[in-house]
């Protein structure tokens, strides 16, 4: 399809007949991560809500790299805008996804810092273990911060809590032009005015969410240096995750100058010259890949205390006595008339 003015051109090109191996070899890469979700989900010590994301995140990329390798040799398939809109949406926002992810994994390594002595086999008081373990080992005594019996901080833990959902919010800044980039694609190639704006959200939303992941790398690296009992290893986790999302941010601004006047054209600035196709699998696709796979293949429950939801509540449960369910029961048997 082509047009009298030159448009945006698409991230990734149309799939050519070029581009049928690396779809083949990306789809299978993806649904490689499957099985790895499934054990994590299928155990109870490994399962985490954190996981989902990541999942939706494969499970597309695998429809889509499918379809792709169809339409390289499908001249009609190549076209079909409702396709092309979606590939272009979901391309624009899932490394954002896997950002906003660092946040939660962040956020519970912030809040676990500032609670106080906790029963005995609550998972806080696990001894280090692997983050490819989907064991739990054994529980043994209070976690001590800076050998003594840590403290609990609810005001501390009450800041942390609204930081991270403002945190996260602001994601939403870079997410909301993206999706609407991507949907809009299709016709911004027959309206230079629609071209011009789907140009304009595709910078905003890149660019937003490159200084997020910036700003993200600054925390993690504040966390590395005030927040007592971070391991080292967790850490350079959080930052291999942020280097995948920075590195698909970068590459996606340097391309967004790009124009072409017809999907299919070969064209330096079309998408589709093979150095284009190269450095967009690499530095897009491999990087969205690898933040995926850092996020399904270890164990994040164990690793950084998440439980099943993560931290997820807004504030602190009330307080309960410590006999608050047998008198419950007292209560109840009084009420029955069992006991008098």
């Amino acid at each position: 399809m082509s047009s009298t003015f030159a448009f945006p051109s698409p991230v990734g090109g149309v799939s050519l007949p070029s581009d049928f191996a690396p779809s083949v070899v990306f789809a299978v890469m993806y649904g490689l991560l499957m099985p790895i979700f499934i054990r994590r989900i299928s155990n109870s010590e490994s399962r985490a809500v954190l996981s989902i994301s990541s999942i939706v995140s494969t499970t597309e990329r695998i429809a889509i790299f499918s379809l792709r390798s169809m339409q390289s040799h499908d001249d009609a398939k190549r076209m079909q805008h409702g396709l092309l809109a979606y590939v272009q949406a979901t391309f624009g926002v899932a490394f954002i996804g896997s950002a906003m992810d660092v946040v939660v994994l962040a956020r519970c390594l912030l809040v676990n810092s500032t609670k106080g002595p906790i029963a005995p086999d609550s998972p806080r008081n696990y001894p280090s273990a692997s983050p490819f373990s989907t064991e739990t080992p054994p529980s043994s005594t209070f976690q001590l911060v800076d050998g003594g019996v840590p403290v609990d901080q609810p005001r501390k833990r009450r800041f942390y809590r609204r930081f991270t959902d403002i945190w996260k919010l602001i994601f939403l800044t870079a997410t909301i032009p993206g999706i609407i980039a991507g949907l809009r694609y299709p016709s911004g190639i027959t309206d230079p005015a629609t071209a011009d704006y789907i140009m304009t959200l595709r910078y905003v939303s890149s660019g937003l969410a490159l200084l997020y992941i910036i700003f993200s790398a600054g925390v993690v690296a504040w966390i590395a240096s005030k927040i007592p009992g971070t391991r080292r290893s967790q850490i350079i986790y959080l930052f291999a995750i942020l280097a995948c999302n920075a590195s698909t941010a970068i590459y996606r601004l340097a391309f967004m100058y790009s124009r072409t006047t017809s999907l299919t054209s070969t064209a330096p600035g079309s998408g589709n010259t093979a150095t284009e196709k190269a450095t967009f699998y690499i530095f897009h696709i491999l990087s969205d890949w690898g933040a995926c796979a850092l996020l399904l293949v270890p164990n994040v429950r164990q690793w950084f205390n998440t439980g099943l939801l993560g931290d997820y509540r807004s504030s602190d449960p009330p307080r309960r006595e410590p006999r608050w369910a047998e008198r419950q029961e007292l209560a109840k048997a009084r009420k029955d008339g069992t006991v008098v």
